[in-house]
């Protein structure tokens, strides 16, 4: 620990899940005191009582951040707790699959709500905060919003809703980086590749499986999923004074996955051979 975050206060939504847990305990050994929310109340403990058993400062409440009276609830909680806000992490996401032509109205809605308009709603309520502490705003968006709409390698989910909402987390950030530059306010996002969750692991199966091989397979370093940590370290760069210069810019952290090309879903004869 070195105290790059020493005092700062860091707002994480979704925080009961992986990257957000990980990057929680990450930026708490910085010295952050973190405040997080998810709507499972006993993920959002799960992560505090994880951060304060390794010796940092953290506090949690349970809100549902779709909805405009959570965002603002989650900010003025922030501000009771610590009088303060430096950060926000936009990390809380939820999708519904489905191609541009299967997805249902209400399938979209929802999953434009819960990854763009969501971490919207959670950043213009802290917005004043982060203002006065001339801080950082981070989105957590996904190398799908800039490359296409039809899922991950080895995945023959559609996503069109979702990659549609993460290109528009993409463009937010760009905007809310213009808006809020003269002000000393640095904007970002950060744009994963496959990274290894709860939901991943469904998706890819445990290491070694064949369909975990399909979606590693045009990584051009380490040939892996990604791991939380991975996504934790951008975040503490990003937030941190040597970021001091950067804002309006995405950060992908895929393993090159992108640089390849990429590809989405599997073949038929990629599939077959994990039938």
């Amino acid at each position: 620990m070195t105290g790059r975050l020493q005092d700062r206060v860091v707002l994480i939504t979704g925080s009961g899940g992986d990257i957000a847990k990980a990057t929680a305990l990450t930026l708490a050994r910085e010295g952050a005191r973190i405040v997080g929310t998810d709507i499972d109340a006993a993920l959002a403990e799960a992560t505090t009582t994880a951060v304060r058993n390794a010796g940092g400062e953290a506090a949690s409440i349970a809100l549902d951040l779709s909805d405009d009276a959570g965002a603002q609830e989650f900010s003025r909680f922030a501000l009771e707790r610590y009088g303060r806000i430096d950060a926000i992490v936009n990390n809380a996401k939820a999708a519904r699959a489905g191609s541009g032509e299967s997805t249902s109205p209400d399938a979209w809605r929802f999953t434009i709500d819960r990854n763009l308009t969501m971490p919207w709603l959670a950043t213009r309520a802290a917005i004043p905060a982060i203002r006065a502490a001339q801080g950082s705003i981070v989105f957590i968006a996904s190398v799908s919003g800039a490359l296409f709409g039809t899922g991950y390698p080895g995945n023959t989910t559609n996503l069109v809703a979702y990659s549609t909402a993460k290109a528009g987390v993409l463009r937010l950030s760009v905007a809310l980086a213009n808006e809020l530059g003269s002000a000393g306010v640095r904007v970002n996002t950060i744009s994963p590749g496959v990274v290894e969750t709860t939901a991943t692991r469904r998706t890819y199966g445990d290491p070694g499986s064949p369909r975990r091989e399909l979606a590693t397979r045009p990584a051009l370093l380490p040939q892996r999923i990604g791991r939380p940590q991975d996504i934790a370290n951008g975040v503490l760069f990003l937030v941190s004074d040597e970021a001091s210069w950067i804002t309006g810019s995405d950060l992908r952290i895929d393993g090159g996955w992108a640089a390849s090309g990429g590809v989405g879903p599997a073949t038929d004869a990629d599939l077959a051979t994990v039938r």
